[in-house]
């Protein structure tokens, strides 16, 4: 047998010092099927592999651990206390890696079956950092949200309110018109008018107290490209420095 090479399925088979079988068998597109595998972890002679170390390695939130020994032995979160008390942010990291469905989604259960749903790829919209999601769609409407795998910057990873904050979009109290105060009400408008009525005010204020007189602050759910372009209107446009966003502070 030639060196770093082994023999798998009754031939002989190359791989790299410190892979492991599974690793060696992927890179020679022998496709085994495994549970306690997952990518980015190191592997464990444990049962419970999918969970555990997800959240140690991948989150590093430490929530979850093995508890107890032997026949005893189970998943524990902070010496066996309910998982409220725990470290755990709620991020769903651990119902996205199980491959058995013992953990799902609460907000999920019920409301959909996998050929009932339509997968959509699109960028979180709670941050700059442009996480990449998997919205599944059900009748025109997101049943549940998971990371993209291999996909930068998150690498299928996401944090509670990019996997479980959107809620939101189906409020009865979401607005979905400009509003323009007339008094002690307001009343809907079109976006011309409103943003025509923005410019004239912003101009009367430039004219009557100085640049100065306008601050800005962009948001945090905006995407880095929107954020260039709210500073460059302050600065250029407006000729103010009065510009900041909520995420510095």
């Amino acid at each position: 047998m030639s060196q770093n090479t082994f023999i798998l399925n009754g031939k002989e088979t190359l791989f790299t010092p410190g892979q492991t079988i599974l690793e060696a068998a992927q890179t020679n597109g022998v496709k085994i099927p495994t549970l306690c595998y997952l990518k980015g972890t190191l592997p464990t002679g444990a049962c419970r592999i999918c969970v555990v170390e997800t959240c140690n390695e991948v989150q590093v939130h430490r929530a979850i651990s093995f508890g107890y020994r032997g026949s005893e032995t189970k998943i524990v979160c902070a010496g066996d206390l309910p998982l409220v008390q725990s470290n755990c942010v709620f991020c769903g990291e651990c119902v996205q890696a199980c491959p058995v469905g013992a953990l799902m989604d609460k907000k999920s259960i019920g409301q959909w079956r996998p050929w009932e749903v339509e997968k959509i790829r699109t960028t979180c919209p709670y941050c700059g950092v442009g996480c990449q999601q998997w919205l599944h769609v059900k009748d025109g409407k997101i049943v549940r949200v998971t990371g993209v795998e291999n996909a930068k910057p998150n690498k299928g990873r996401l944090c509670v309110k990019g996997r479980y904050g959107y809620d939101f979009i189906y409020s009865e109290d979401r607005l979905k018109t400009p509003l323009i105060r007339e008094n002690d009400h307001f009343r809907e408008a079109s976006w011309d008018e409103a943003l025509d009525l923005v410019a004239e005010t912003f101009n009367k204020i430039i004219d009557t107290h100085g640049p100065d007189a306008l601050a800005g602050v962009s948001c945090a759910r905006s995407i880095n490209e929107d954020s260039y372009q709210m500073q460059k209107l302050f600065r250029a446009v407006f000729d103010t420095n009065n510009i900041d966003h909520c995420a510095r502070t």
